[in-house]
């Protein structure tokens, strides 16, 4: 049986540590620091902690990259040699859903807050599932927010199929995740160069309306500040900040946004 050792003297770092360990539900041992095991499949330590000699695949763990070393940990468990083909599924959204297969087996899954946090998932999980080939494919449900993930992933030299996600479906309460699958298992275009990020009218309003709830009513962003919310270059709190500041300055948020 393959076995995980943890050889790390930081206190907080071994405590986070064990606690993602087991909420992966990943068996580990201890290991003394005199007298580490030689027969352990993974250790997960630091440069500091790391022994001189063979004590299974070193892991270099900070408390910076916890899960990133917990879900490498689980490849290494899952697979002894490299994988052949990895795709990545992404259901484009404000909250997008990511999924990860391997040889067509669904290995890993997230679900991330925005947008662009999905390009730094994208490139963890290629280091962290070593593979021959690697695919991303993207739901073509929201053209604005697939188009700024589209373009962030492109960055990586990574290929990149856009799918018709219009027969996806939802099986559980992961409904995001669950549409991230059936997009990684489902073939599309691969376009030749990254895609413009052109909100429409119906966006652009829609985060107008938003603005007026995040600021409880005092405004509305402008049009301009709007249509940079909804590309990725500002966030909604930071134009909220903007319009309030043109109002005091006698300014319409067009203005301010172009002042800046």
């Amino acid at each position: 049986m393959r076995r995980v050792g943890v050889l790390i003297s930081d206190a907080k770092l071994l405590f986070e540590l064990i606690e993602a360990l087991r909420s992966e539900g990943i068996p580990f041992e201890l290991e003394n620091p005199k007298a580490p095991s030689r027969d352990i499949e993974i250790l997960l330590t630091t440069e500091t902690d790391k022994p001189v000699g063979d004590y299974g695949k070193p892991i270099i763990c900070s408390l910076e990259t916890i899960h990133r070393c917990v879900k490498e940990a689980k490849a290494v468990l899952r697979y002894k040699g490299k994988i052949k083909s990895l795709i990545i599924g992404i259901d484009p959204g404000s909250t997008p859903g990511i999924a990860v297969l391997a040889d067509h087996l669904v290995i890993d899954s997230a679900a991330v807050e925005s947008p662009e946090e999905v390009v730094g998932l994208v490139s963890d999980f290629t280091k962290v599932y070593p593979s021959d080939q690697v695919l991303v494919r993207i739901g073509n449900g929201d053209r604005t927010v697939r188009n700024r993930i589209f373009n962030s992933i492109w960055d990586l030299g990574i290929p990149i199929e856009i799918v018709d996600e219009s027969n996806t479906s939802t099986k559980s309460n992961q409904k995001d995740i669950d549409a991230a699958i059936e997009i990684a298992l489902t073939s599309g275009y691969r376009p030749v160069k990254k895609q413009p990020v052109t909100p429409s009218e119906g966006e652009i309003a829609d985060i107008q309306r938003k603005s007026r709830i995040g600021s409880n009513g005092e405004l509305t962003i402008s049009r301009s500040l709007a249509g940079s919310v909804a590309k990725g270059e500002i966030s909604m709190e930071k134009a909220i900040e903007r319009q309030k500041c043109s109002k005091k300055n006698g300014k319409n948020g067009d203005q301010a946004s172009n002042s800046t």
